[in-house]
């Protein structure tokens, strides 16, 4: 049988104590009810009660002593107060579990009683030093998750899931040392995480490993995160979509001395990136950033990038139906999972090959603001979300002969190649994936060489546009078919 909660209504105004207890009561709360301050924490001691709702109105002992008696006896301690008032200035007294405003609006009452009792719970369970706990966002949220941490000194890791994304936040004492969100790292990751409200979470005990890169107290991490969060969502109505690039306008001239902030958003768009590249990328805080190229944007220092596919966002790529194939199609040989991710190869000579497509690409998002795979020709450039089911993997290989060992381990999930350019070795590299590997292959800018002609998947080819090139791409994996001998894209057409 369920154990009966039991709350403490500590008010002298015996209208809305009537109201209020024949409320809980419904509920199949069990309510206690105190006149004023001193008899409230009699009952406190006494009852001791799940809840306490405390009236700042209260004569004989004021809402500040009250908490402070309770958190010094060891039978109290844990007993939230909520408190209770008519005026408009409810942060005098600064209760722990916050304030509700009279007169009462029932439906809030409850609701924020059933989340008290919710919070608590959990913050039973994480009392257990060797305890994993697990739950939903929309029942508890980050900022309490992390309250109770911090009230309670734990060490540990919380596991934070919503959707296709992942992030963690490491605990020390009670205190928040690291954070990470997809590439992004400390309290840069912290305040993007406070700000979600769906999800799931996982509370792992133990010491963590994680190199400290907070150093905030847990309650100034907190309050810090709001003020962001806050500031964040009057930013990004002003500016273009996640997807825009953008770029320096050209023959701008700037001071020699910049502000640092705005010496890492330059920097980074010298050259076109998505504004959401650029809150990757820039170690500074989103809410740095975005006032940032709000002021460049606005005195004309940056612009939106135009052609080539500029604006064009990752999903104006696909509809959803053809989204939904490709990925039935890319899971087609493997184990289940909720989201499909392939790999394109980028076949070109040297780094400008790599290069263009991170400019170019539209959605693109590189690993790095350099990334090594570009220098080095082996590894993975960037990474393109079609949707919440479907990323690509934009990845690269050394052409030379001698690195062929390499080729066929890296390129499982491969879903075809995008020929930069017909070099030898850029050609011998895009013959491996057409007759090896099987998969299509899109010749950007040239026409398609005779080494891949009749290949088992196709090979087609279109001109510079990027964008164009990856649909073109995507719509061949869909539909593999052998370009014959001598035949071209442009003579397809007209034979259909």
């Amino acid at each position: 049988m369920a154990q009966v909660r039991k709350i403490l209504i500590a008010d002298p105004d015996l209208d809305s104590v009537r109201a209020l207890s024949r409320a809980l009561r419904t509920k199949g709360y069990q309510v206690h009810y105190a006149p004023d301050g001193s008899r409230a924490l009699e009952v406190a001691v006494l009852r001791h009660p799940d809840l306490a709702l405390f009236d700042e109105a209260c004569r004989l002992l004021d809402a500040r002593t009250f908490i402070q008696i309770l958190r010094t006896n060891p039978r109290t301690e844990d007993i939230p107060v909520v408190l209770t008032t008519s005026s408009l200035d409810a942060d005098r007294v600064r209760a722990r579990d916050g304030s509700l405003r009279k007169p009462f609006n029932l439906d809030e009452v409850l609701s924020r009683i059933e989340h008290i009792f919710r919070r608590s719970e959990a913050a039973k369970d994480l009392k257990s030093e060797q305890q994993e706990i697990e739950g939903s966002l929309t029942q508890l949220s980050i900022p309490d998750l992390m309250q109770i941490l911090g009230m309670n000194k734990r060490n540990g890791r919380l596991a934070l899931e919503r959707g296709a994304e992942r992030g963690e936040i490491s605990v020390a004492e009670g205190r928040p040392v690291n954070a990470r969100l997809g590439r992004v790292e400390g309290e840069k990751a912290l305040f993007r995480l406070l700000a979600w409200t769906e999800g799931n979470f996982t509370f792992t005990p133990g010491t963590s490993a994680a190199r400290p890169r907070i150093s905030r107290a847990m309650d100034d991490a907190l309050l810090e995160g709001m003020r962001q969060s806050d500031e964040v969502n009057r930013l990004l109505p002003k500016l273009p979509p996640r997807h825009t690039r953008l770029l320096l306008a050209p023959d701008v001239v700037l001071p020699d001395e910049l502000h640092p902030v705005t010496a890492q958003v330059v920097e980074l768009l010298r050259q076109p990136r998505a504004l959401g590249e650029v809150l990757d990328l820039a170690p500074a805080t989103d809410m740095d950033v975005l006032g940032v190229l709000s002021t460049l944007l606005t005195k004309g220092v940056a612009r939106p990038v135009e052609g080539d596919g500029a604006n064009l966002g990752a999903s104006d790529l696909l509809g959803a139906a053809e989204v939904h194939a490709l990925r039935g199609r890319i899971l087609r040989t493997r184990a289940p999972s909720k989201v499909a991710t392939a790999k394109v190869f980028v076949c070109g000579s040297g780094a400008s090959a790599a290069r263009r497509v991170l400019a170019r690409v539209p959605g693109l998002e590189a690993l790095s603001a350099d990334p090594t795979a570009v220098k080095s020709g082996f590894g993975t450039l960037g990474r393109l979300e079609l949707s919440e089911v479907l990323r690509l993997d934009f990845c690269v290989l050394p052409p030379a002969e001698a690195a062929r060992p390499l080729w066929r381990p890296f390129c499982a999930g491969a879903l075809g190649a995008l020929l930069m350019d017909v070099s030898e070795g850029a050609v011998r590299l895009a013959r491996y994936l057409a007759w090896e590997v099987r998969v299509p292959v899109v010749v950007v800018g040239s026409e398609v060489p005779a080494a891949l002609q009749g290949s088992p998947a196709g090979a087609v080819s279109v001109g510079e546009d990027l964008a164009e090139a990856l649909r073109a791409l995507l719509m061949h994996a869909l539909n593999p078919a052998p370009t014959l001998p001598g035949v071209t894209q442009v003579q397809r057409a007209s034979a259909s």
